[in-house]
């Protein structure tokens, strides 16, 4: 897939994440609201991936999306049973290894963190998404980089940003006429950080969690590098109002930047505008 053509979104080979037990805290998260729905006794079956650190792993059952899905069950007051989709071989970091089958066939009710409409655009008739309940995007590497875009970044030579090459970012920086190097694995990435042949580095955020590497928290990324998130159910299915309504609340957005931080992703919430083709076109320079 090309650079400009897909979500940044990797299935966790070169990540080595420890797979440690994350905390269950639906329950606790629940407390502080009331309930969204009347209670019923027919479970909320959701559909993960069975290993995708740090969002979910089949293993102890554990990962963000695990969290989410328990604090949905907790509010819609409806027990919780996990589909586990098998692993999918490796694709590149722009493409989204997403199995809808599961979801299509009615196995599970919803499915997490899909990345906009673009990863359910073969299935338009059948699938829709909720609003997002979070958002991911390239992050900036060290905590005090600099990253310009407007032309105005010291681009000497010697002023690389480091980057996985064919992605998302790797076209950005191309775009806005940036120096880069261009490596193979965000391991590589922090490499280059400490031996010195880069200045600054953009990461898929999701691939900190687990890393000892301080991002810049005040970076703003630019639209055509942050992505939304959302759950996707079929579209004739009435648990999707439902979702919307809890997604919405205060309390919920709160409690998914909790749950965010706790699990090791860059808490942040939905962005106000998100990555299309369009946004990267804006970046490039006349």
């Amino acid at each position: 897939m090309t650079a400009a053509g897909g979500v940044a979104q990797r299935r966790g080979a070169d990540r080595a994440l420890p797979r440690r037990p994350m905390l269950a805290v639906a329950a606790g998260l629940a407390s502080f609201c009331g309930p969204v729905a009347a209670a019923s006794e027919a479970a909320l079956a959701v559909c993960l991936p069975a290993n995708d650190p740090p969002r979910s792993v089949q293993a102890g059952a554990a990962g963000f999306d695990v969290d989410v899905a328990r604090l949905a069950a907790a509010r819609l007051q409806r027990p919780l049973r996990l589909v586990w989709l098998p692993e999918q071989g490796q694709t590149d970091i722009e493409s989204t290894d997403l199995d809808f089958r599961p979801l299509l066939r009615g196995e599970c009710d919803a499915q997490l963190s899909v990345p906009g409409d673009a990863a359910i655009a073969r299935f338009r008739q059948r699938l829709a998404l909720t609003k997002p309940y979070y958002g991911a995007a390239y992050e900036l590497l060290p905590a005090n980089a600099d990253l310009r875009w407007d032309g105005a970044y010291a681009g000497a030579a010697a002023a690389k940003v480091a980057v996985r090459a064919n992605t998302v970012a790797h076209a950005a920086l191309d775009a806005a006429d940036i120096p880069w190097t261009m490596q193979r694995t965000t391991a590589d990435i922090l490499a280059a950080l400490r031996q010195g042949d880069a200045n600054a580095a953009l990461v898929w955020g999701p691939d900190l969690a687990g890393m000892e590497a301080r991002r810049n928290a005040a970076f703003e990324p630019p639209p055509a590098l942050r992505w939304n998130l959302h759950a996707a159910t079929r579209r004739d299915h009435a648990l999707r109002p439902a979702l919307d309504a809890l997604f919405a609340e205060a309390a919920t957005r709160r409690a998914m930047l909790a749950l965010l931080e706790r699990h090791g992703l860059p808490p942040r919430a939905p962005f106000a505008t998100a990555h299309s083709p369009a946004a990267l076109r804006d970046l490039q320079r006349p």
